[in-house]
């Protein structure tokens, strides 16, 4: 590995070109010169030639980067309009029971619920699709949300032990 040149050294490589340089025919020179030039014109050519493909490139990428900027602005508009919305009001204690019990009538749910210390207790008979359907209700509008679940099919419909407790 060379040791970095000092400036006696790059004085002493400078005197010993031109002394080349002087000792070579003036057709010799020019022909370096062209030779030169044309190595020049060749960069610059290139130099063209790649600042021409990625202004073509992002030219073609900008659309997408403003559809996605696009994109990201109205959901972000729409995190703020929902942040701004006050939170659904929770039923707690026997008002949570008698709003369980009301949801899993109106959707035909033969269960019988029992409140607990903090959610309910629920047993009984009904068709696995609705009582799945009626949980994610109840996580959705009171919070609630599986703590332990027993389930076991009988034909068309499945015996179900559950707990659910407030998620809160």
């Amino acid at each position: 590995m060379n040791a970095p040149s000092s400036p006696a050294t790059s004085a002493g490589h400078i005197a010993r070109l031109g002394q080349a340089w002087h000792a070579i025919s003036p057709r010799e020179r020019r022909l370096v010169l062209i030779a030169t030039g044309v190595v020049l014109v060749g960069l610059v050519v290139n130099l063209l030639d790649w600042s021409h493909s990625q202004r073509g490139r992002l030219a073609r990428s900008l659309p997408r980067a403003e559809a996605q900027l696009e994109q990201v602005q109205e959901a972000a508009t729409e995190l703020t309009r929902l942040r701004g919305q006050a939170a659904p009001q929770r039923a707690a204690g026997p008002a949570l029971l008698d709003a369980a019990q009301a949801s899993a009538k109106s959707r035909g749910l033969g269960l019988a619920l029992q409140a607990t210390g903090d959610g309910l207790q629920i047993k009984g008979q009904a068709s696995l699709d609705a009582f799945v359907d009626w949980l994610a209700v109840l996580q959705r509008d009171q919070g609630l949300r599986v703590q332990r679940l027993e389930i076991q099919g009988q034909g068309g419909t499945a015996g179900i032990d559950a707990v659910l407790v407030k998620s809160d």
